[in-house]
């Protein structure tokens, strides 16, 4: 009988069982992947010999054939890239490529029980074949991707370094933080938070939020120390996927706060990082382009030259 893992495995999967054809980018590098999902290839059932696609393995001397078979023994994981140092290069060169994305991978014959590696946190190094299509592996399994060098680093999950906050102190810290910041009492919440920071207890949404509390205060001196902290992280594209959030606002929050301090320089090479990926960053051009905050700014020969740069990609990335 016909085996029914193609259409299962690809139904599981969503992904299709086509080679790929050229690349115009390639990612590769470290990252750090929560698996939700974990299949076991059997390359036996995987590819029925019945089917013309697969009628080249079948052709292959029993020797070859075997050897090749035993290069597709391995896991296909799908998950989220929960950290990304790989870097995308070609037509659009990225930093941090895949982060925060939900992607299918292969990982070699090394590794073949599922228990292994389902509901944990993964890294390894990141690499994509398959661009000439052909059929070495995983490229027969409609994914680009194969991890090398996999490690298990513990459970996965969605908190990523917030994990700082379920520390004693820290925990009660930023309760008590969050407690002042509903209240619109900026003041104690900055001096929570300050404490924090100097204990070295605070992370990257405290480190947003105290720059966003000064902010408040109207003191963006002050506020410029955690948000240069977090404009670094983007710049490396050293963060968790489930700081993003933080990290973008953070970078506006900098330029926007380099502004009201007249230094339009300064705010305008933190607004350039955004130009890098104008798709990606619509939003961020976007207010860069109306928030009040840059008024005082608008007619500044280098903001000038960025608004004019900014408008034409953001009308090209529509």
């Amino acid at each position: 009988m016909r085996s029914l893992f193609p259409l299962v495995f690809l139904g599981i999967m969503g992904i299709n069982s086509h080679t790929y054809g050229a690349c115009e980018t390639l990612v590769r590098g470290p990252i750090a992947f929560d698996v939700q999902q974990c299949i076991a290839v059997s390359p036996e059932q995987s590819f029925p010999f019945t089917d013309p696609r697969y009628a080249f393995i079948r052709d292959l001397p029993p020797s070859n054939r075997a050897q090749y078979l035993d290069t597709y023994r391995g896991l296909i994981l799908r998950g989220k890239v929960v950290r990304s140092m790989a870097v995308r290069s070609g037509l659009s060169p990225e930093q941090g490529a895949l982060g925060g994305e939900v992607v299918s991978v292969f990982i070699a014959p090394k590794v073949t029980d599922c228990n292994a590696v389902n509901g944990k946190r993964v890294q390894g190094q990141l690499d994509q074949i398959c661009c000439e299509g052909g059929g070495v592996a995983p490229c027969l399994l409609g994914t680009g991707y194969i991890l090398n060098k996999p490690q298990t680093t513990g459970a996965a999950t969605v908190v990523g370094k917030h994990s700082i906050r379920a520390q004693g102190a820290a925990k009660q810290g930023y309760q008590q933080a969050a407690a002042a910041m509903a209240k619109h009492d900026f003041q104690g919440a900055a001096k929570i938070l300050e404490s924090l920071r100097e204990k070295r207890m605070i992370d990257t949404q405290g480190e947003f939020l105290l720059g966003a509390s000064y902010r408040e205060l109207d003191e963006c001196p002050r506020a410029i120390p955690p948000l240069e902290a977090i404009f670094s992280k983007f710049e490396k594209s050293n963060f968790w996927a489930d700081d993003e959030v933080y990290i973008r606002k953070g970078t506006m929050l900098l330029a926007r706060c380099y502004a009201m301090m007249g230094q339009p320089g300064d705010s305008v090479m933190v607004l350039k990082s955004f130009l890098v990926e104008p798709k990606k960053f619509q939003r961020e051009i976007a207010e860069s382009l109306s928030h009040a905050d840059f008024g005082g700014i608008r007619t500044d020969k280098a903001y000038l030259t960025y608004e004019s740069q900014a408008r034409k990609l953001l009308r090209s990335s529509q």
